[in-house]
């Protein structure tokens, strides 16, 4: 506004490229403080392409210069294509230090070069990036709804780490150890907290107006429960990717619940009743002996034999982050779960441990799970924040089948080849789901 004059209430239309929604808010109208707040990413470090692009609005020439110094590309040897090294340092180490470590976004970018705020808004849209959108896996089954709407159960959870650190401090950096919050996480942190704290105040507002949230389904095809009650089940989930195998979990609790349900019978004796009395359902009594013969799902489905799910869990400190710790007892209680393992890597005083030195180290943990997988015919599903848990899990697997299927017939070499084979043909028919994120 003070350098373009335009107001936040200004109207504008995005094109495609700045925006990943859908063909209606491209097309409509909306205001500039709408599109920053809602369209635009300013948060993310930003990119090499972006800071020269930037650098052509800068009208100071020393500030141009460094922005296409911290956006040359480094070739073999270490230099930026054509600019020298400084004090010492490439290019790609000042890109590093200066941006991709202190998490500089747009935004402190135009506050530290202000030369550069003569960009146009038009150039400003050009030059950002669209908000990628965050996907958080459902924790909840939709079987297992509370609230009822019209009809409809509406009731969905999920699991996020907030998002929260500082940045390394630098002493020729004066804007260096910054403390930042991730962009979604702290937003839901903030939504989330009148229901944590114990402000009634705060507590009565969140009830009479509720938060709301735009979200939307992406639905997966691969990581999903099977449609076999009978398949046995090994879940791996370090941190916030136990969120789904709560939902799996969940769901798996209300289909075995349906199978002792006596709803099916009690409807199929009331289908069958013809004196047109109003009758509580209390006055009709029936067991689930009783209903047998009644109704043929419901006697199919009470045949059907569940198969066992065990479920591996890590995370830093059992009292900070073992958030779920009360709901996996009660799947245990339950029957639900039949062995739980968890492993805890920064307690004080013990060694640190992961899902995978469990498998390895554990070596009633590594038989059972061998046999589950090879006898029992289980699905392995994994789910976590980086890819070295789920190559290092992976690996783990490989080894324990290489170990005790394979190692017995065949030297150690030829071992490990056939247990790489056996999981590839695994991952090929379904059995052997990752769903990493990093």
């Amino acid at each position: 506004r003070a350098h373009h004059g335009i107001l936040p209430t200004q109207k504008i239309v995005l094109d495609g490229s700045t925006t990943t929604t859908t063909t209606d808010s491209r097309s409509r109208p909306i205001t500039v403080g709408e599109a920053v707040r809602n369209k635009m990413d300013l948060c993310s470090p930003v990119k090499k392409k972006r800071l020269f692009l930037l650098s052509q609005y800068a009208t100071d020439p020393e500030e141009r210069r460094a922005l296409r110094l911290l956006s040359a590309n480094v070739n073999a040897n270490g230099n930026g294509s054509g600019v020298e090294e400084t004090s010492g340092r490439s290019v790609g180490d000042l890109f590093q230090t200066y941006v991709e470590e202190q998490h500089r976004s747009i935004v402190d970018i135009l506050k530290e070069f202000p030369s550069c705020q003569s960009i146009p808004l038009e150039g400003l849209f050009g030059i950002l990036p669209a908000i990628p959108p965050r996907y958080y896996s459902v924790c909840s089954s939709p079987l297992s709804g509370k609230e009822v709407i019209d009809g409809y159960s509406f009731h969905l959870k999920v699991a996020f780490s907030v998002v929260d650190y500082l940045t390394p401090s630098s002493p020729n950096d004066p804007n260096s150890h910054r403390r930042m919050g991730g962009v979604a996480t702290r937003y839901l942190e903030c939504l989330c907290s009148p229901f944590l704290c114990n402000d009634s105040a705060a507590a009565t507002t969140t009830a009479i107006i509720p938060p709301t949230i735009q979200i939307f389904p992406k639905p997966t095809h691969d990581f999903r429960l099977p449609t076999d009650l009978s398949t046995p089940l090994v879940l791996i989930g370090p941190g916030t990717g136990i969120a789904p195998f709560l939902g799996f979990l969940s769901h798996r609790r209300a289909q075995i619940s349906s199978l002792e349900s006596k709803q099916a019978a009690e409807v199929a004796s009331e289908g069958t009743w013809r004196g047109g009395y109003e009758l509580d359902p209390e006055e009709l009594n029936i067991s689930n002996s009783e209903a047998r013969g009644l109704n043929l799902a419901v006697d199919y489905m009470r045949k059907q034999r569940h198969g066992e799910i065990d479920l591996f869990f890590g995370c830093r400190y059992r009292d900070h982050d073992w958030l779920y710790e009360k709901e996996v007892e009660e799947f245990r209680t339950m029957g639900i779960v039949s062995r739980s393992y968890n492993a805890f890597s920064r307690e004080e005083g013990q060694e640190k441990m992961y899902v995978q030195t469990i498998m390895l180290k554990d070596e009633a943990c590594g038989s059972r799970l061998v046999d589950m997988i090879t006898k029992q015919m289980a699905s392995v599903y994994i789910c976590g924040d980086g890819n070295a848990m789920g190559r290092d899990v992976q690996e783990a697997i490989t080894r324990l089948l290489a170990e005790k299927k394979f190692g017995k017939q065949s030297d150690e070499r030829e071992a490990t080849e056939k247990a790489v084979e056996y999981v590839d043909q695994m991952k090929r028919s379904g059995r052997f789901v990752l769903d990493i994120w990093s």
